[in-house]
């Protein structure tokens, strides 16, 4: 299931600053032109053969998990599993499914170990590289750089910031949260937080 993408993209560059790029390439792979509503980050883990779970997750300020294992197939025929917690926004929901993918992409080293595990505290690890890649990777996918900045344009005629941060998050379907950051991360310093 998308092997060849996984494949193409574990044999590129991982750094950083290539994260847009990386992300561009499962845009492309799946065809993904449309981003009015958000990107599909669930149908692209679905293709991808992940089962995504919601739940309660513990411990406080768990926002999600992946991992794989092939134990993982009776039981829940995947031995890829990502969960979200429950309570969380569904933008929120979505940038931690975008991250987790990015781990999956970068970070699990099927040669080396059948099974991987990774959890995404956002409020963790803010200068671990691995999960600023992360970051950048799930921005870039849920929020490409060329769409945002078409987006500001035509949401400038809003009457207030507030209003053209909140018209963006629903266009994305992220939270306010990832607007500015994207907004900062781009430089796009009138809506910045």
């Amino acid at each position: 299931m998308c092997r060849e993408l996984v494949n193409s993209i574990r044999q590129k560059s991982m750094k950083i600053e290539d994260m847009p790029t990386r992300a561009q390439e499962v845009l492309d792979y799946f065809e993904i032109t449309d981003f009015e509503g958000g990107t599909p980050i669930v149908a692209i883990l679905d293709k991808m053969g992940f089962k995504i779970y919601q739940s309660d997750l513990e411990p406080k300020g768990l926002s999600a998990y992946i991992a794989v294992n092939p134990k993982f197939d009776e039981a829940f025929g995947s031995n890829k599993i990502t969960c979200v917690h429950v309570n969380d926004s569904v933008g929120h929901k979505r940038f931690a499914l975008a991250h987790e993918l990015a781990h999956y992409l970068f970070d699990f080293d099927e040669s080396k170990s059948l099974s991987y595990y990774n959890t995404y505290f956002p409020d963790h690890d803010k200068e671990n590289p691995e999960e600023l890649r992360a970051n950048k990777f799930a921005a870039n996918l849920l929020m490409p750089e060329r769409i945002f900045r078409d987006r500001i344009r035509d949401y400038e005629s809003l009457q207030s910031k507030a209003e053209t941060i909140s018209a963006l998050g629903r266009y994305f379907r992220v939270s306010t949260t990832a607007i500015l950051r994207r907004c900062a991360e781009l430089s796009i310093n009138e809506y910045a937080d």
